[in-house]
């Protein structure tokens, strides 16, 4: 980048309230009919699109839907005919049980279910007032079994159960419901598993879980959707598992995501790319969580959480991130960070069998209702689209 450029997006670009207000009335209008109060949510289709249809309706005008009957049972026959594909964590399991070899995967694991967002952490950089310091925190990374993940998620979801479906019993919990991390004292031990969520986001249906991909019991691509896509076959394959503990925060990828849900129900939280301007997006020094155990013992679950700090690898400074800050889903959310009540928030539910279409660059946050196992494709965005420079311009705004 020159030092033009660098000029350039150090001063950013300034808008006035009453260019925002505009913006934000726009996209009400545009998207009005998605929104949860209207009662219609968003377009289901009973059968997979043309690729005509599914390209002027849906890719072109950046809209989701949800799409079913993709993917067929085995020996159902043609996809529409016969009940759709719908597997269990069991069914995972035995299938990779079925091998002489150990299936190993690595989890996400958090004191609380959530991974990847933006969180308090008190450390050197907090003030002599033991202010924490906003940090964005990875989870922390575990290497087990299938078997042995499938029996932890479980044993864990049901302490907590018993717990009154409480995750912050014995933590210091701040205003937007998470836990912060004490780094200079340690953070309040804590009495309770942690929270597992398979979520690698690495082509790892394809990778790491080869031996289930190799089964051919889900589908390499979609004809309809490659060719509306004009991308080819998927960049990645992943595999979801987790239950209603596990939160991924409000953020948007830069691939065509067509996500199907084999059991359970995932919920997702939707924002149009427009909304940026809204969603208090800012930049924050990047860390890890990582488990401290008061004891040798690897399998005790008695101990505390620290973050580590990300170093950049060339200077030894703290790598940062963008991220959105707020939780858009907590109505108190709106008094810390104002803009949010300009966004256009909608609420997805998908069912097992059933299939969303999620554009490039949607805002999204996701969770589930109880233990769900998903799959999604991603396919490359297409940057030639003007669409990106518009959005492109839209996230460096600042309110003037």
């Amino acid at each position: 980048m020159t030092t033009k450029q660098n000029q350039k997006k150090a001063a950013g670009a300034f808008c006035t309230q009453e260019a925002l207000d505009n913006l934000s009335d726009d996209v009400g209008s545009l998207w009005a009919v998605y929104r949860d109060q209207t009662g219609v949510g968003i377009p289901i289709l009973e059968q997979p699109p043309s690729t005509e249809t599914f390209f002027r309706e849906y890719v072109h005008a950046s809209k989701p839907c949800i799409i079913r009957n993709c993917i067929p049972a085995p020996g159902s026959g043609k996809a529409g005919q016969k009940d759709p594909l719908v597997m269990t964590l069991d069914d995972l399991v035995s299938i990779c049980k079925s091998d002489s070899d150990d299936v190993m995967l690595t989890c996400d694991v958090t004191p609380d279910g959530h991974g990847d967002c933006v969180r308090n952490v008190l450390n050197e950089k907090s003030n002599s007032f033991g202010e924490p310091v906003r940090m964005f925190v990875k989870p922390e990374e575990r290497r087990m079994s299938i078997e042995q993940f499938r029996d932890e998620l479980r044993g864990g979801r049901e302490e907590w159960k018993r717990n009154n479906c409480n995750c912050n019993e014995d933590d210091w919990v701040q205003d937007d419901g998470l836990t912060t991390f004490d780094n200079k004292g340690g953070t309040a031990p804590t009495r309770r598993r942690p929270v597992l969520y398979y979520s690698r986001q690495n082509d790892c249906l394809r990778n790491e879980l080869k031996q289930l991909f190799d089964t051919n019991l889900f589908p390499q691509g979609f004809e309809f959707a490659e060719d509306a896509f004009r991308s080819g076959p998927p960049d990645a394959v992943n595999l979801w598992v987790g239950d209603e503990r596990a939160v991924s925060s409000m953020h948007k990828d830069h691939y065509e995501n067509l996500f199907y849900c084999l059991s359970g129900e995932k919920v997702f939280t939707l924002c149009p790319p427009a909304d940026v301007p809204f969603l208090h997006e800012g930049h924050f020094a990047s860390g890890t969580l990582r488990f401290v155990n008061k004891s040798d013992n690897a399998a005790d679950i008695y101990g505390h959480w620290v973050v580590e700090p990300d170093f950049c690898d060339d200077n030894g400074e703290l790598q940062r991130i963008r991220w959105i800050e707020p939780d858009i889903t907590r109505p108190d959310a709106v008094e810390q960070f104002p803009r949010l009540k300009q966004a256009h928030p909608i609420t997805v539910k998908v069912g097992a069998g059933e299939m969303l279409y999620l554009p490039a660059l949607w805002y999204h946050r996701v969770t589930q209702t109880c233990e769900t196992v998903g799959i999604n494709w991603w396919f490359d965005m297409d940057f030639t689209n003007p669409t990106w420079s518009y959005f492109n311009f839209l996230q460096h705004l600042e309110v003037k």
